[in-house]
């Protein structure tokens, strides 16, 4: 699912991140930061701190959880807006949520209870992220979040986020 608007209620504390003319970024998708060597192309990238969706983050030669991990230490936010990644060859920025209730689709549906940890999602047979996925966790080294809300059988829910974005600026 793309382009959409994930965000419920709460403050945002919007921040406009700079993303590479080439990478296309859908509302709603969950967005890291690149502040570090090695966190793209299979561990062959260098940091320029520019934001990408998950599906991005691929450490070289990382497990699914590896990525999961990695991902929560560079996690920005929410994307509130679309970039089509073919923008003339400019940069661009685009707005990102750090803060505040979305409502994110589960894979795998799971029950969830309020204040029950979620995460990332990805697929183990590639050990890719989903960009607009997440799941419950019960590891606080792969939390995003929260759950908002207690549900039986969920396919989707609403959560609360937490970022490297602090009041001080990036963490």
């Amino acid at each position: 699912m793309s382009n959409v608007q994930r965000y419920v209620e709460g403050k945002r504390n919007t921040l406009l991140i700079n993303v590479l003319s080439a990478v296309t970024v859908q509302t709603g998708d969950l967005i890291f930061i690149d502040k570090i060597d090695d966190l793209r192309v299979n561990g062959n990238s260098t940091a320029n701190n520019y934001g990408y969706p998950a599906e991005y983050l691929r450490t070289s030669g990382s497990s699914l959880e590896i990525n999961k991990e990695t991902f929560k230490t560079y996690f920005l936010g929410v994307a509130l807006d679309y970039k089509d990644g073919i923008s003339g060859g400019v940069d661009l920025n685009i707005p990102v949520s750090t803060s505040g209730k979305f409502n994110f689709d589960l894979k795998p549906a799971r029950s969830i209870f309020t204040g029950d940890m979620f995460g990332v999602s990805g697929t183990s047979t590639a050990s890719d992220l989903f960009n607009q996925k997440i799941m419950k966790v019960t590891d606080e080294n792969n939390a995003l979040g929260y759950f908002a809300e207690t549900k039986t059988g969920a396919i989707e829910a609403d959560i609360t986020i937490n970022t490297v974005y602090s009041s001080k600026g990036l963490v």
